[in-house]
């Protein structure tokens, strides 16, 4: 139950063990195209779409190569704000208080203070600190504004909306370990006709071949993908994995799959609440439906929980004891992912009762099965 890579469906790990695929020709062509085909449904977009191979890091570090030259003026937090110095850009950094959502008024004042700003570069849901922005009012301002909106969606995709296009996105960097629920190693790009008219119109080359979002357009080998779609090798087993899951979340319906992350995230929270403990999000209207971060209560062993956890129950969440990033206050705080299928009572209930569990162990005042039920009834009446 970690933010990450999720638990994999075992039919998708059976198709993984099938005969490798190739990387082109009819076949793989036919597949790779079905699976943009998807994504784009997923997304609600008409952009261009192409799959990187590596993790959700690639896809960002890509947009930023791509997009970003010396002396740009850039609007970033906290995941993309080193990516657009190391290119050489001006960089406003916009990263929001821990546990606050980015205001997109803030946004809006930003740009208009600083001027010539040519990208806005943010995360939709943050992973770390279990909060999702508004990046459908934030992208309308940026539109507005002139400047190219790029997103972090690697812990939202397929799992919380993102309607691309009517949202003003124009670039959307992901991967495919998290909600999407296939193992990590590959990295979904959607890009709009106004990050590449960006692109396309640089003063100075990229400085990547394997970053360059142009050689994924176009690539070199095949640029008009009549038998070799992408610029190197992908990863043909997990793109084939991307596409049974997809294939399954279409099947459930995407707006089923958004409203049982929506539920599970509320069962989530509530079972934390009902035991007395903490949320970091400061507001819980912001709180994200694919993970939860938890406040630990101050005067308890928080190693001998986790550990617990981890050791007695066979139960893995986020923020071992030996990671210290993101301290609030002096105080630790632990994550609990429920995305892809751990979205769903039957990976929740259990993973609660053992926290209940654990929670007792080390001395905290929990009444066993009151993190469970107030979950429950969240789930019965979702």
């Amino acid at each position: 139950m970690i933010p990450g890579p999720t638990e994999v469906a075992p039919d998708i790990l059976r198709g993984m063990s099938s005969p490798v695929p190739a990387h082109y020709m009819d076949e793989w062509l036919q597949l790779y195209k079905d699976t943009l085909r998807m994504l784009r449904d997923l997304l609600q977009s008409e952009n261009d779409m192409f799959i990187m191979t590596g993790s959700g890091s690639v896809s960002l570090e890509g947009a930023i190569c791509s997009l970003v030259e010396p002396g740009d003026k850039v609007l970033a937090d906290e995941a993309f704000a080193d990516y657009a110095r190391l290119c050489g850009a001006n960089v406003v950094d916009v990263t929001p208080p821990v546990g606050e959502t980015l205001n997109p008024a803030l946004i809006q004042d930003a740009l208009r203070k600083e001027k010539d700003v040519k990208i806005v570069a943010i995360l939709h849901n943050v992973t770390w600190t279990a909060v999702t922005h508004r990046i459908d009012l934030i992208g309308e301002i940026v539109e507005k504004e002139g400047a190219i909106f790029v997103i972090d969606a690697v812990s939202s995709i397929g799992g919380i909306e993102i309607k691309t296009d009517k949202w003003h996105v124009d670039v959307v960097a992901s991967a495919s370990q998290k909600a999407l629920a296939v193992p990590p190693g590959i990295a979904p790009v959607a890009v709009g006709k106004r990050a590449w008219e960006k692109i396309e119109n640089r003063r100075e080359p990229i400085r990547s071949m394997y970053l360059n979002f142009l050689n994924y357009r176009k690539p070199p080998i095949d640029p008009s993908w009549t038998w070799h779609p992408t610029p190197n090798t992908p990863a043909t087993t997990l793109i084939r994995a991307l596409s049974q899951s997809l294939n399954k979340m279409h099947e459930e319906g995407f707006q089923n799959v958004f409203k049982r992350h929506e539920v599970t995230g509320r069962a989530v929270r509530e079972g934390f609440k009902a035991a007395g403990l903490r949320l970091l999000v400061k507001d819980e209207k912001w709180a994200s439906n694919t993970v939860t971060a938890v406040l630990w209560p101050e005067g308890y062993d928080y190693t001998r929980f986790w550990r617990t956890l981890y050791d007695r129950y066979s139960l893995m969440i986020g923020n071992p004891p030996e990671q210290t990033f993101h301290p609030i206050e002096g105080r630790r705080y632990f994550r609990v992912g429920h995305m892809g299928n751990t979205a769903s009572p039957k990976y929740v209930l259990p993973a609660l009762g053992r926290i209940e569990a654990a929670l007792k162990d080390v001395g905290y005042p929990v009444k066993p099965g009151e993190m469970v039920k107030a979950a429950q009834e969240v789930f019965l009446s979702g």
